[in-house]
C-alpha cells in the first residue's frame, strides 16, 4: 500500500467554492487568472509533520548521466515500491491512457487530509502547455515574466492558478507563501515579490512557472494505478517515483511529454545499468 510509502504529510484545509453564474471554461480561468494581480496563494493551508517510513530508502541510486543537471536524478522506486511524498516526480508508464496522465510527468507538490479525513495526492503535470503566455490571460503580470508560458497542471482546481519557482528560501529573493516543497528546491506562490525580483535582474524568468488546475488523487486511486501492466514483452509497465532538479520541473519550453520522454529514457537507462 502507498499508504507506507508517504513519508511527508500535508494536513489540508481545503477552500471550496462554487457560484450561481455557467461560465464558459474559458471565461473561468480568465477569472481564475486575473487574481494573479494580487498574490498567489494554494488553494489550502497546511502544515507539515514528519513521518516515517519503514521500507528501505532507494535514494541511493543516482543516474550515471553525461550533463550535470541530468546526474543529479535519484530513483524512488516504481509500482508498489514507489516513494511518494512531496517535491517528486511521477512518471506515467508508456501504457497508460488516461486523457491527462497519459505520457504525463507529475511534480506532487501536496499530500494529506481532505475535510473527510481522506488521504488525498496533489501533483502538476509539467509537460503540458497552453497556448497562451501569462500575461495573455492575465494582463496584470506584466514585466520580464510576461511571456513565460502557462501550462495545464490536470483536470481538478476549477480552473485555479498557482505559480512553481526556485527563488524563494532564505537565501532567495521571493516572499513565498510557504517552505521548499519536500527537497526538491521548489517553492509555492509570491507572484507580487516575483515580478521585482526578476524585473530587478535579481531572479530570472526561467525560475518561474505558471499552472492552472492540478490533479488529484485519493490513496486507493494511486494505489490502482501504481499495480502497472505488463507490456508486449511480457515486462512490467508501471508508474516510477523520481527526485529531479527544479531545472526539469520549471522548465518553461517543454512540448506535450517532452519531459515524459526524457525521464522515460533516464529510468531505461538505470534499469538496465
Amino acid at each position: 500500500m502507498l499508504r507506507k510509502n508517504l513519508q511527508k504529510l500535508i494536513i489540508i484545509s481545503f477552500i471550496i467554492t462554487s457560484s450561481s453564474l455557467m461560465l464558459s471554461p474559458y471565461i473561468l480561468l480568465l477569472l481564475a487568472l486575473l487574481s494573479l494581480c494580487g498574490e498567489f496563494s494554494s488553494a489550502f493551508r497546511s502544515s507539515r509533520v514528519l513521518l516515517s517510513s519503514n521500507r528501505p530508502r532507494l535514494s541511493s541510486l543516482f543516474v550515471a548521466a553525461g550533463d550535470e543537471i541530468s546526474s543529479k536524478i535519484r530513483y524512488l522506486g516504481s509500482g508498489n515500491d514507489a516513494i511518494i511524498r512531496p517535491g517528486v516526480v511521477l512518471v506515467a508508464p508508456k501504457h497508460e491512457y488516461d486523457h491527462f496522465l497519459m505520457k504525463s510527468a507529475v511534480f506532487v507538490y501536496a499530500i494529506g487530509l481532505d475535510e473527510n479525513e481522506d488521504m488525498v495526492i496533489r501533483g502538476v503535470i509539467i509537460d503540458h502547455p497552453t497556448a497562451f503566455t501569462i500575461s495573455e490571460m492575465s494582463p496584470n503580470v506584466m514585466g520580464s515574466l510576461s511571456n513565460n508560458l502557462l501550462y495545464r497542471g490536470g483536470r481538478s482546481g476549477s480552473d485555479s492558478a498557482m505559480l512553481l519557482h526556485s527563488a524563494g528560501g532564505a537565501d532567495g529573493h521571493v516572499k513565498s507563501t510557504g517552505e521548499m516543497i519536500g527537497s526538491s528546491g521548489i517553492y509555492e506562490g509570491g507572484i507580487v515579490s516575483a515580478m521585482e525580483a526578476a524585473d530587478a535582474g535579481l531572479a530570472k524568468p526561467d525560475q518561474f512557472k505558471f499552472f492552472f488546475n492540478y490533479m488529484q488523487f485519493r490513496e486507493k486511486e494511486l494505489d490502482d494505478m501504481f499495480q502497472g501492466v505488463l507490456d508486449d514483452d511480457g515486462k512490467l509497465d508501471d508508474w516510477v517515483s523520481l527526485e529531479v532538479p527544479p531545472e526539469y520541473v520549471l522548465d518553461s519550453d517543454l512540448e506535450r511529454g517532452e519531459m515524459w520522454s526524457r525521464l522515460r529514457n533516464i529510468i531505461r537507462e538505470i534499469r538496465q545499468g
